[in-house]
């Protein structure tokens, strides 16, 4: 259910007195249910005026037509929905996710053009999510309901409802970080109303998934939602790799009818897997490298070793409450709390050189000893926990023909890392190209205290808005947010002390908004945002106090900077039911950074980064042709540029595929080939396509990833309480990768299916 639909009114039942009380124990936040408000009638009017004002009011019929221009962000400090948004953002609907039975956030994520992967650092570089947006890296720029998503974990979205992607900077209401854009996860929510649902998943590579999800209405203000989640794969074509993971998450909402409302939501998740680090790239005759087995290698040769493991435990406590003071003034408070727990290991393929023999044996057809990087790969154990709190109040203020939305707030947010990098005992790094061992029986792995290193960062914001409305057709949108951000490091290994770094910068953005019609809009936007050092500690690579992402006392690290400069275009049809999009942007970012695979930083951070220059084109079609066609296509140009660079000025920048699209349609074919009562019988399909880049994060243009194509289709029948689907992804099988990093690429999963069962009750 959309947030749009779960609230049917609102009530005065509970007052201010109950937000405070609420804020004392747990925060004030804000709540999932959105105002609808209530029209006053007279006797004289009959009851049959009063359906058709209120279903206007509560949602347009983009909603239900899955129009993404209709999409609620469901963030109170940003505008309501993506129409009145002036940036490209990209939904991923809870339709499209059901439909395609995506179970993680990068399967969610392959429907939005312009985002790849990066398969982690070596020395105990993260794995887990590392997506980047237009090429930028967008590693600690994970989101739930508007929140930071603490930790380094692969995402299962069982607890999602929609994701959605804001490209470009987004400083002004995110704060230090973010440069090429952030990801959110819009999170399940109680509800008004009671049902139960319950999936069992089946597919290729023993994948055995069992989901539930329950709403019950206590009383007409309070509802408790609680869901969980069991999964347990392997992944197609590849030998030796899992993906093992379990969760549950309860949600209690209090006031869902009334003007002030909270949501209470705690989340555990767990996983236990064994990592992919992929395959080697080959340095070809030509002098630049591609992924080993675009070479002939057999595309599940894995070097995973029995002893590589990924286990994380994470608990996430939010409390989310909005408070509807008066009329023209509302009081909004997030806050969230995390402790994670991880700890990992995995073997670390280098690349395989003509220097070293290892390419020329390879050719010749001849078995060699597999290159490392990373001495093999790096093991830890880390513990942290994070705290963010969100406190923001939202003025309408009318004056003649000027109408304005004016917010202002604070955000704060602290972060704590403890790892402990480990030490291995009788571990050999003597596994082969071709016929890679996995058992090691006697290898084992502990963790002293001189492996620890400690990382800590406090983010302190103080944000404005002012959204002014003159007359009819023109807005001006402006923000700012200062920020006051402070990182600490401190090795135990080192005889340095703690470090600290301390970057205090302002995010501004400004835009103006032209809507000559109800259904069309034309806006011009810029942002800028800054990303100081160290503000992922969850994710940093720690292991050099000189050379890494932590914060050290001998040296000025000036924060990257991200100015994005957007011009574009949103347009509805057919009563709202068909959406698009056109937008054209430009990127500069400057003293950008990268790390090798030692994990080390090369350039950069030291006053001595290069820039990057992402230009292109996006747009986007979503929602209803037809009563029974539904269509969420999208396409994106990107063009990138290496800057500020003496030695590779000008070259193609790493992780920018240039040409990507992603298209899903479905058609009801219930009302040609069912009889009325025998349900809905749907058929979908759809592609996805990634042009061949450059693997990140050097800038030399040594490895080529090949173009990416995966052809999808889905049939599915839905009857009262009961559903059945069944779907085929990558049906052409062909050889894709899923992300690269320096010297190696992962390889993605082949031809997989899937079936479903599903009650609903």
């Amino acid at each position: 259910m959309n947030q749009s639909a779960r609230v049917a009114g609102r009530t005065p039942k509970v007052g201010l007195a109950v937000a405070v009380g609420m804020s004392a124990g747990f925060g004030v936040g804000e709540a999932e249910a959105q105002t609808a408000r209530t029209t006053e009638t007279t006797e004289a009017e009959p009851s049959i005026v009063l359906p058709t004002l209120k279903i206007k009011g509560q949602q347009d019929e983009g909603v239900a037509a899955g129009n993404t221009n209709s999409s609620s962000l469901g963030i109170a400090r940003l505008p309501t929905s993506v129409r009145d948004t002036p940036q490209t953002i990209n939904v991923v609907p809870h339709e499209i996710i059901k439909e395609q039975r995506a179970f993680t956030l990068d399967q969610a994520l392959a429907n939005v053009p312009g985002i790849t992967l990066s398969t982690g650092e070596g020395n105990g570089g993260m794995n887990g999510d590392q997506f980047r947006i237009r090429g930028l890296q967008a590693r600690q720029d994970m989101y739930t309901d508007g929140l930071r998503d603490f930790g380094t974990y692969t995402r299962d979205i069982f607890n999602t409802e929609d994701v959605q992607v804001i490209k470009g900077p987004s400083g002004e209401y995110f704060g230090a970080g973010n440069v090429g854009g952030v990801i959110n996860q819009s999170l399940k929510h109680a509800h008004t109303g009671t049902d139960y649902n319950y999936d069992q998943t089946f597919g290729s590579a023993s994948m055995y998934r069992g989901a539930g999800d329950v709403n019950y209405q206590i009383t007409d203000d309070i509802a408790l939602r609680i869901n969980g989640m069991y999964n347990r794969q392997g992944v197609v074509d590849r030998k030796n790799t899992t993906s093992n993971r379990y969760g549950t998450a309860v949600d209690l909402g209090v006031g869902l009818r009334s003007k002030t409302s909270w949501h209470l939501n705690w989340q555990w998740f767990n996983s236990d897997s064994t990592p992919d680090y992929g395959v080697p790239f080959v340095e070809t005759s030509a002098g630049f490298y591609r992924p080993i087995t675009s070479h002939g290698l057999a595309r599940d040769t894995s070097y995973a070793r029995s002893f590589d493991r990924d286990k994380n435990d994470v608990h996430v406590l939010t409390s989310l409450i909005k408070s509807e003071i008066t009329r023209w003034f509302t009081f909004t408070n997030d806050t969230r709390l995390t402790k994670y727990q991880r700890e990992y290991a995995a073997t670390t393929p280098g690349n395989c050189t003509i220097a070293s023999g290892c390419a020329t044996s390879f050719f010749a057809g001849r078995d060699t000893i597999l290159p490392y990087g990373a001495g093999g790969g790096v093991g830890y154990r880390q513990d942290g926990w994070a705290a963010q709190d969100v406190m923001m109040g939202t003025a309408h203020v009318k004056t003649g023909i000027v109408s304005q939305e004016i917010k202002a707030g604070v955000d704060i947010e602290y972060a704590y890392d403890n790892r402990h990098y480990g030490s291995w005992a009788n571990r050999l790094n003597n596994q082969s190209l071709f016929n890679p061992q996995y058992n090691y029986p006697n290898t084992s792995l502990s963790f002293p205290a001189s492996g620890q290193r400690v990382s800590t960062s406090r983010d302190l914001g103080l944000f404005f808005s002012d959204r002014i409305r003159v007359g009819k057709y023109v807005t001006l949108f402006g923000t700012g947010r200062w920020d006051s951000f402070v990182t600490t490091f401190n090795s135990a290994s080192m005889d340095t002390g703690t470090q600290s770094q301390r970057a205090d910068r302002w995010s501004p953005s400004g835009s103006i908004i032209v809507t000559p019609l109800e259904t069309l809009s034309f806006y011009f936007t810029f942002s800028r945002s800054y990303k100081p050092i160290g503000t992922d500690v969850a994710g940093t690579v720690t292991n050099n106090v000189n050379s890494n992402d932590v914060a050290s006392d001998s040296k000025d690290f000036k924060p990257q900077k991200s100015d994005l400069f957007e011009f574009g275009t949103k347009a509805d049809f057919f009563n709202k039911r068909l959406g698009t999009t056109l937008s054209f942007f430009r990127i500069n970012e400057t003293n950008s950074y990268y790390t090798d695979m030692n994990g080390d930083i090369v350039t950069g951070m030291a006053d001595m980064g290069s820039g990057r220059r992402i230009q292109g084109v996006e747009l986007t079609l979503t929602g209803k042709v037809t009563k029974n066609w539904y269509v969420y296509g999208s396409y994106s140009y990107m063009d990138g540029k290496v800057t500020h660079s003496v030695a590779d000025h000008g070259k193609d920048a790493p992780m920018v595929s240039h040409n990507n699209f992603a298209v899903w349609t479905s058609y009801d074919l219930s009302d040609a080939l069912l009889n009325q009562g025998w349900g809905h019988l749907k058929v979908a399909g759809g592609a996805q396509y990634a042009s061949a880049y450059w693997a990140g994060p050097t800038t030399t243009q040594n490895y080529r990833v090949p173009y990416m194509f995966n052809l999808n289709g889905m049939v599915s029948w839905e009857m009262k309480h009961y559903r059945v689907s069944f779907n085929a992804n990558n049906i052409t099988n062909r050889l894709n990768y899923g992300s690269a990093f320096s010297g190696r690429a992962v390889p993605a999963a082949g031809r997989t299916f899937i079936g479903n069962v599903g009650l609903t009750f």
